[in-house]
């Protein structure tokens, strides 16, 4: 993976990790030309424990040094830029499309709620989930109503904003 990549604006596998987005990889070059303070092209191993968690996740010792050992092949206690990409890219959070996602549950929300009430009776929606996924526990379906039903109305309600 080069610069030009990340500054095309375009995707990029990287290795091992997920596909990461031209804000993603801004992010992550951002966060290694701040530890590359001599601009080597190279950040330290014992950094990387660092920049993880400025990216939320704290790593214990042990669970670090797995991964520092995974990625710096070479043993040089130094990470170039595509093995950090490489290794970070196992904790960026993939980016939702949070409006598409918002209009295909709408869009099944709609398909289920024949009479457009807006809402859904709690059993009616516990059995969707059974279909969407059987392997759900009784009680974590439980779990997730109490959770979505927090007014106790019985109901499951799709927000008026989201639905008309």
């Amino acid at each position: 993976m080069s610069d030009t990549a990340s500054e095309a604006g375009e995707s990029t596998s990287s290795g091992a990790g997920k596909e990461l987005s031209k804000d993603q990889l801004k992010v992550l070059r951002d966060a290694f030309n701040a530890f590359d303070k001599e601009k080597t092209g190279s950040i330290p191993t014992d950094v990387v424990g660092t920049i993880l968690e400025l990216l939320g996740h704290k790593l214990s010792e042990e669970e670090l040094d797995e991964v520092i050992e995974e990625y710096d092949e070479d043993e040089s206690g130094q990470l170039e830029f595509e093995e950090f990409v490489a290794l970070a890219s196992n904790y960026v959070e993939p980016e939702e499309d949070y409006e598409a996602l918002r209009k295909e549950l709408r869009e099944v929300f709609m398909m289920y709620d024949k009479d457009a009430k807006g809402y859904l009776p709690v059993e009616e929606f516990k059995a969707i989930l059974r279909e969407l996924d059987g392997a759900v526990p009784e009680e974590e379906l439980d779990d997730i109503v109490d959770e979505i039903d927090a007014d106790g109305s019985g109901t499951v309600d799709f927000e008026a904003d989201y639905y008309a």
